[in-house]
């Protein structure tokens, strides 16, 4: 195992010729709306088949988004050498019950792999709430 110092973040693109990883590099150093921007460019180079060789390696985590392709649960596979991939679905409305009650609700399935060398099971399960609260609550992003 080799421990990186950095965190990359790889984001599935979509294009034409199958699915293509580009990182957003250094992205715990940057925030919500810096992030959003450089995937936008980085996505739309990716799709223009004019991403550079630097910004498709040395990744260590991915996010896909199979929602995007209308599908609701998938198994992503973590791409080597990262450490985990969390899958994106469809939202859709579902029926879920709130203090005793059925009501309607937008359900957001998520699926993450990971490889258990590097990151216990109950560390990931953490780590999925994290995901949960801070989509429940997006706003609790710009504190940071």
């Amino acid at each position: 195992m080799i421990l990186k110092k950095f965190i990359n973040i790889g984001m599935a693109v979509d294009t034409p010729d199958g699915l293509i990883v580009p990182n957003i590099k250094n992205a715990d150093q940057k925030g919500i709306l810096a992030l959003a921007s450089e995937l936008g460019e980085l996505a739309q180079a990716t799709r223009d088949r004019k991403v550079q060789l630097e910004q498709l390696q040395n990744s260590t985590f991915t996010i896909t988004n199979f929602g995007a392709a209308d599908v609701a649960y998938g198994t992503p596979i973590i791409n080597h050498p990262e450490v985990a991939i969390i899958g994106i679905g469809k939202i859709a409305q579902k029926p879920v019950v709130k203090n005793g009650e059925i009501k309607p609700a937008y359900v957001l399935p998520l699926s993450l792999a990971f490889d258990h060398r590097v990151i216990d099971g109950a560390d990931a399960g953490r780590f999925l709430n994290t995901v949960k609260a801070l989509l429940n609550d997006p706003m609790m992003l710009l504190l940071s």
